[in-house]
């Protein structure tokens, strides 16, 4: 809003109009008016008040529901674990993979790739577009396929596709690229002595024309011993599984042992995010914090913290796996002592898998934990009901405001009639004192 004075009128701009306050009855209306407008104003300000207070209610609601569900991805790291399995450690990286099951034997090999295996890739001839003319029924790899005089090429892959001949047809620059779908010496593309594939180039003479890629079978060696294989995978040795992605330069060795650190690493991280969950909700929960006095955030601090009582049936409970309160601190946290769970990781792998699993701690928390923060979840309905009180408050500021611009008019115009009015009466005053002398006796 602009404002100039000269003597005691002042111009506005109230009510997007020029106005001129003062000039006719020399009172400061225009404070008058501003301190009308800013009572009505005031009206406003609980509710503002209020709005701020539950806008920074929210705010603290949904940083906390964020919160859980980073925590819940942490805890789902150690829940789908698959403890079950062994460490296996390979003396180079990169030119095979290995896994192995709880069944693998505690041992070492010696591992060597001379060749991976490959799979046979066959082109014909490049023919002319449109329908080939060749009506003629032939076999691939031993199963009937019939060829019609209104195919074209692609008209002969979408055939082969569709078939169970073990083999993908695809089109390129007018060739028919056979590639058979498993790869080895047995897995070879095998035609009938057909003039259709004669005519087509992928035969001639009853021999292969155009070969893209061989077929070859993996060529390995375990401790010293040649394997062949027609796949790049080998699992004949009990739990081990060997994947071979690239032909070695020297032997590389394969160690398979039980080992407890992936567990560990998982569990100490699932500790670090609980105890520092559960220090969030100590400061949002407790004297002073923002939700003090709120249900929710007690409700899954004890919920949480009654975990650890669970006991299974084998007696046992996570204290065994050394996983407890922490009894210094005193606020619901834990501690870990990862001695504990190495010791029983070591003497019975499977009951530190039950315990800790998804069917254990780790899912029971998961679950927790996902009931407070998914998006029909506890949190959630604490946001939506803010969300609703706010729409609430805006709509009676909506309207409020509303209110004020009619009332700001109305005082405007008030004041306005009232200056016009008084500014008739000074003149009318100015009039009556000249028209009697009263001015010149003064001057006298």
């Amino acid at each position: 809003m602009a404002t100039s004075s000269f003597d005691n009128a002042k111009i506005t701009s109230y009510g997007d109009r020029m106005q001129i306050f003062g000039l006719g009855s020399q009172w400061d209306t225009k404070s008058i008016l501003e301190a009308e407008l800013n009572i009505l104003k005031l009206r406003q300000k609980p509710f503002e008040t209020k709005k701020s207070d539950y806008e920074s209610e929210k705010q603290t609601w949904t940083a906390l529901q964020n919160s859980l569900t980073n925590f819940n991805k942490i805890v789902t790291d150690l829940k789908d674990l698959n403890t079950g399995g062994k460490d296996v450690k390979l003396s180079e990286e990169g030119f095979f993979t290995a896994s192995a099951t709880g069944n693998a034997l505690d041992t070492s090999y010696s591992v060597s790739v001379q060749q991976l295996a490959t799979k046979q890739r066959l082109m014909s001839d490049q023919v002319s577009e449109g329908p080939l003319s060749i009506d003629e029924k032939v076999q691939l790899n031993g199963k009937d396929l019939t060829i019609t005089a209104d195919m074209d090429l692609k008209g002969i892959a979408k055939e082969i596709n569709s078939g169970d001949y073990g083999v993908d047809a695809v089109v390129l620059n007018n060739k028919l690229v056979l590639t058979s779908k498993q790869s080895g010496t047995d897995n070879v593309i095998k035609f009938s002595d057909s003039p259709a594939w004669e005519t087509l180039g992928l035969t001639q003479g009853g021999a292969i024309k155009n070969e893209l890629q061989p077929a070859k079978g993996a060529i390995f060696t375990i401790n010293d011993i040649q394997i062949t294989s027609n796949e790049n995978s080998y699992t004949e040795i009990d739990g081990l599984t060997l994947n071979f992605t690239k032909e070695t330069t020297s032997n590389i060795d394969v160690n398979v042992s039980r080992s407890a650190d992936q567990l560990v690493e998982k569990v100490t991280a699932v500790i670090n995010a609980y105890n520092s969950t559960i220090n969030n909700i100590n400061s949002l929960g407790g004297e002073k914090g923002v939700l003090q006095g709120e249900g929710i955030p007690r409700n899954l601090k004890r919920e949480m913290n009654n975990l650890l009582y669970g006991v299974n049936n084998g007696g046992s409970m996570l204290y065994d796996l050394g996983i407890s309160l922490n009894k210094d601190a005193k606020n619901g946290s834990l501690t870990f002592d990862q001695t504990k769970l190495r010791e029983m990781y070591n003497s019975d792998p499977q009951k530190a898998q039950q315990m800790l699993g998804k069917d254990g701690f780790s899912g029971q928390l998961y679950n927790v934990i996902d009931n407070y923060s998914k998006s029909s979840g506890l949190v959630q309905t604490e946001i939506d009901g803010l969300n609703n009180r706010i729409k609430r408050i805006q709509d009676t500021l909506d309207r409020y405001d509303n209110q004020f611009e009619q009332q700001k008019e109305a005082m405007i115009q008030k004041y306005a009639t009232f200056e016009t009015m008084m500014g008739s009466m000074s003149k009318q005053s100015d009039y009556i004192n000249a028209a009697l002398g009263l001015k010149n006796n003064n001057d006298n």
